[in-house]
C-alpha cells in the first residue's frame, strides 16, 4: 500500500518526531552519549533467540517480542537513574542517547548493568557537490528553474546511467510492494516524482523551518536537497517527467537523519535505523535500507556471523543486529579516494557498501571508476567474514535524480551510487521473497555479487589536474539482466 501525504501522515509524523528530541546538547557541562546496556536473555538473532524462547513463535512476533522486553528494561533503567533519553533503541541495539552531566556520565560508566558509554559522534552525507566529474562539465543551473520563474515546471522523464546499465529500466521487475528507508536528509514531499511513492516516515533530526508549511510541510521534509536525489535514484516514478528510479513502484520511507548542513548525530542515525526495523517487523516482511553518509573511522569493525555479532563496535554491532531481523542495508563506499575498510559503516560486513565508477564498455569489457570513489578489496578476495569492504559498484558520475521541489539535479559520488543498489535489491526481493532474518541480507548480497559484470580490466579517471590515478578496483558491475532470464 502506498501512502499520500496526508493530515493524517501529517499528524503521527509530528508525534513521531515530537517523541524524540533532535538537538546535540554543546555545553561545557553536559556530554551528549551513547549508552548500551547488558544484554544476555534479548538476542537479535534468529538462531540465538530459538534457544532461549519459545520454538513454534513466529519469527515476526519472535523479533516483535523481544524489541517490547528490550524497550521495557531501558526504560525500566533510565526511570530508575532518573536520565531523560532522547531516544530508546530496542530493535537494533538495547540502550539509549541522551544528555547526561559528567556526574552521571561517570556514574554510568561505573553501572553493572551498562556495558559501555560512548560519546555521540557526528556523521556526515557524502557531499555531491565537491565530486562533480572533471569529463563532464555539466551546470547543474541547467536543470533548474531560473529564479525569475515562479512556476514550478517538472521536466520530460529522462532515464538514468543506473537503470539503463544494469538492465532495471527493460526489466519486468518493477518493485512492486517492497519498501526501501532512506536514511538521510529527508524528501521534498512537493516532489511530483516522488511523492505517489512515499510510505510513513521518521524525523530524529527535524527540518529547519518548522514554522514555514512550505518549505517543510512534514517533519522528515528535505532541507538540504541530498535525501531527494538519493530517494529518486531508488524509487522516482514511471509517469514521463523527472527522472525513472531502479524499483519505479517501490514504497520510499524517508527518514531524516541528517541536518539541513549535513550533519548527521550518531543517535539519530541509530534512532532511524531502530524505527526502520520497527516499521519493517510490523509488516513482517524484509526490506531495504539504504545510507549515502559515513565518516571515518579507525575501531575495528568486528564480525557479523551467522549467529550474531562478535567484537566491540556498538555502531556496527546495530547494523548487524539490523540485518538479523531482515533488514539489507547498503551504503556508500566513501568519497574520499581512500580504502572503505577504515570507513563507518563502509567497512562493516553487515552492508552492501557500493563504490562509484563511470563508464563500462560492454565492446571492451572496461570499467573506469571515478576518481573520488573509495576502493578496498573486493568480493573475489574476501576471507571468511565475507568483507572487503566494497560489496559492488554503481553509477556516481554526474547522476541524473529528483531536485527538490521540481525538475532534474546532476550530482555526483558514491551517494549517488548506493542507492542505485538499493533500488536494486528491492528488484531481486520482488522476484525472489525473502525470510525475516539473516539470510535476506546474505541472499541479496550473494545474488548481486554472483550476476555482477566482471570487468575484463579496469581504470581510474585521473584527477582533476589531469594526473593519472591507479586505485584498487575488484568489485563488479552491478547488473540486473539475471532477473528477467
Amino acid at each position: 500500500m502506498k501512502f499520500k501525504a496526508n493530515k493524517t501522515l501529517v499528524a503521527s509524523m509530528v508525534f513521531a518526531a515530537l517523541s524524540s528530541a533532535s538537538t546535540i546538547a554543546y555545553s561545557a557541562d553536559t556530554i551528549d552519549v551513547i549508552v548500551k546496556l547488558k544484554n544476555e536473555q534479548m538476542p537479535f538473532s534468529v538462531s540465538a533467540n530459538r534457544s532461549l524462547n519459545a520454538q513454534s513463535m513466529s519469527t515476526q512476533r519472535l523479533h516483535q517480542m523481544q524489541g517490547e522486553n528490550r524497550k521495557r528494561a531501558v526504560q525500566s533503567f533510565v526511570s530508575n537513574k532518573k536520565i531523560t533519553p532522547k531516544h530508546i533503541y530496542n530493535n537494533v541495539y538495547h540502550g539509549f542517547s541522551a544528555t547526561v552531566t559528567q556526574e552521571q556520565f561517570e556514574a554510568l560508566q561505573n553501572d553493572s548493568q551498562v556495558e559501555g558509554v560512548y560519546k555521540d559522534e557526528i556523521y556526515t552525507i557524502f557531499d555531491p557537490g565537491l565530486y562533480q566529474s572533471n569529463k563532464k562539465k555539466h551546470k547543474i543551473k541547467d536543470l533548474k528553474t531560473t529564479k525569475k520563474k515562479r512556476k514550478l515546471i517538472d521536466w520530460p522523464q529522462v532515464v538514468p546511467q543506473g537503470p539503463i546499465d544494469s538492465g532495471a529500466a527493460s526489466s519486468a521487475y518493477r518493485g512492486a510492494d517492497q519498501h526501501v528507508y532512506v536514511l538521510d536528509t529527508g524528501v521534498d514531499v512537493r516532489q511530483k516524482d516522488i511523492k505517489d511513492n512515499l510510505g510513513l516516515g521518521y524525523a530524529p533530526e527535524f527540518c529547519n523551518w518548522p514554522s514555514n508549511k512550505k518549505l517543510c510541510p512534514m517533519p522528515f521534509s528535505d532541507d538540504n536537497g541530498h535525501g531527494t536525489h538519493v530517494s529518486g535514484t531508488v524509487a522516482a516514478g514511471d509517469n514521463a517527467i523527472n527522472a525513472l528510479g531502479m524499483a519505479p513502484e517501490a514504497i520510499v520511507h524517508p527518514v531524516k537523519v541528517c541536518t539541513y548542513a549535513g550533519s548527521c548525530p550518531g543517535s539519530s542515525i541509530l534512532a532511524g535505523l531502530n524505527w526502520a526495523v520497527f516499521d519493517m517487523l510490523g509488516r513482517g516482511e524484509p526490506a531495504v535500507a539504504n545510507l549515502s553518509l559515513g565518516g571515518p573511522t579507525s575501531l575495528d569493525p568486528g564480525d557479523c556471523t551467522d549467529t550474531g555479532y562478535v567484537g566491540d563496535n556498538f555502531v556496527a554491532e546495530s547494523y548487524c543486529n539490523a540485518a538479523h531481523q531482515g533488514m539489507v542495508v547498503v551504503v556508500a563506499a566513501g568519497n574520499s579516494s581512500d580504502d572503505a575498510a577504515g570507513y563507518s559503516p563502509a567497512g562493516f560486513n553487515s552492508t552492501i557498501t557500493v563504490s562509484s565508477y563511470t563508464t563500462y564498455d560492454d565492446s571492451t569489457g572496461e570499467a573506469v571508476f571515478t576518481n573520488f570513489s573509495n576502493y578496498g578489496d573486493g568480493p573475489n578476495t574476501w576471507g571468511d567474514k565475507k568483507s572487503g569492504a566494497i560489496t559492488i559498484a554503481a553509477p556516481g558520475d554526474t547522476i541524473v535524480s529528483l531536485n527538490r521541489t521540481h525538475a532534474n539535479l546532476l550530482l555526483s559520488g558514491t551517494s549517488m551510487a548506493s542507492p542505485a543498489v538499493a533500488g536494486a535489491a528491492a528488484l531481486v526481493m520482488e522476484k525472489h521473497p525473502q525470510s525475516l532474518d539473516f539470510s535476506a541480507f546474505q541472499n541479496v548480497r550473494q545474488m548481486l555479487v554472483d550476476n555482477a559484470i566482471t570487468p575484463a580490466f579496469y581504470s581510474t579517471e585521473p584527477d582533476n589536474d589531469g594526473n593519472p590515478l591507479n586505485f584498487p578496483h575488484e568489485e563488479g558491475i552491478l547488473s540486473l539482466r539475471f532477473l528477467d532470464e
